[in-house]
């Protein structure tokens, strides 16, 4: 600007026309240089274009919804059958005895099918009252019994009962049998003849037919 300053006292110095005229020329240029330094420092730094109405926001992208996954619906799981044990059936075999007197001791050999019958338990009957009573198997369908009553056994009735347990599949008839029979008074201690008849079990509902010890 100092050339602007030296025109403008050189103008003083010459005449007031001048000065007028070089105070007009001054502004005018001023008004140029103005107009120029407007329109030249409106861009960027880095000569872009213009910004309008400030910065501009980004839109932000549109995020679809989440898609469900769908899921298969449970199966319903039948429950196991229950597991049904067959519990064995058991029937009970009296040994029957008739016109017994004084019997004290009394032994014998129970036969029986072993394809089919299983020796459970030997119990005394109720003709053998308080007597001793033993078991044994000498083999396979044989069974032992012994009997000892010290008071002797008078009268006919159960002097053993024998339980079985019946084997899976088993049917028709089971012969029961009695043999090596033995038996002694309880006072004299003399054997007592004996005979026998035997039984059997037709299966079902069916109670068995019992071996009979008749006593002479």
């Amino acid at each position: 600007m100092r050339w602007l300053l030296e025109v403008a006292f050189i103008g003083l110095a010459s005449s007031w026309k001048w000065v007028v005229g070089s105070i007009a020329g001054v502004g005018l240029l001023i008004g140029l240089l103005f107009a120029v330094g407007v329109l030249g420092g409106g861009g960027g730094s880095d000569g872009g274009p213009d910004r309008v109405g400030g910065s501009s926001t980004p839109t932000p992208a549109a995020v679809g919804k989440p898609t469900a996954t769908p899921r298969a619906a449970p199966t319903a799981t039948a429950a196991p059958d229950p597991v049904v044990v067959a519990t064995p059936k058991m029937i009970s075999v009296p040994i029957l005895a008739t016109r017994a007197s004084n019997v004290g001791s009394l032994e014998f050999i129970l036969t029986f099918d072993p394809a089919k019958l299983e020796f459970a338990q030997l119990e005394r009957g109720t003709l053998a009252g308080k007597a001793l009573i033993d078991s044994s198997s000498p083999g396979p369908g044989r069974l032992w019994a012994g009997i000892i009553d010290v008071d002797g056994m008078t009268g006919s009735g159960p002097v053993a009962v024998v339980r079985f347990k019946l084997r899976e599949g088993a049917a028709g008839t089971m012969p029961l049998g009695l043999e090596s029979i033995s038996a002694f008074n309880a006072s004299t201690l003399v054997d007592i003849l004996t005979k026998t008849t035997p039984g059997q079990f037709n299966g079902g509902d069916l109670a068995p037919l019992s071996p009979i010890v008749t006593f002479q």
